[in-house]
């Protein structure tokens, strides 16, 4: 249940990162049917892209400690994975 709940809010997270792209890119090409929501989006971009360098990039701060290499080769199932 948990996976599932950190999946759904991965998910709704890249959205509202898309989103937020595309809203700055048409204020950057100067649209005018721009809403208060896409100024809000526009304007939320420079967080959301803090956050996702932070905590899910591969530039992450963990990533030169090995958080983000592969794991090694010859077992099996990690301890607690469930398999």
């Amino acid at each position: 249940m948990r996976r599932l709940a950190l999946l759904l809010a991965a998910f709704a997270y890249m959205v509202l990162l898309i989103e937020a792209v595309r809203a700055a890119a048409a204020w950057w090409r100067g649209e005018a049917a721009l809403t208060t929501l896409d100024y809000a989006l526009a304007a939320a971009l420079p967080l959301l892209a803090w956050v996702w360098f932070r905590h899910f990039s591969m530039f992450r701060k963990d990533c030169a400690k090995g958080a983000c290499a592969l794991p090694e080769e010859g077992g099996g199932p990690r301890p607690g994975s469930g398999a």
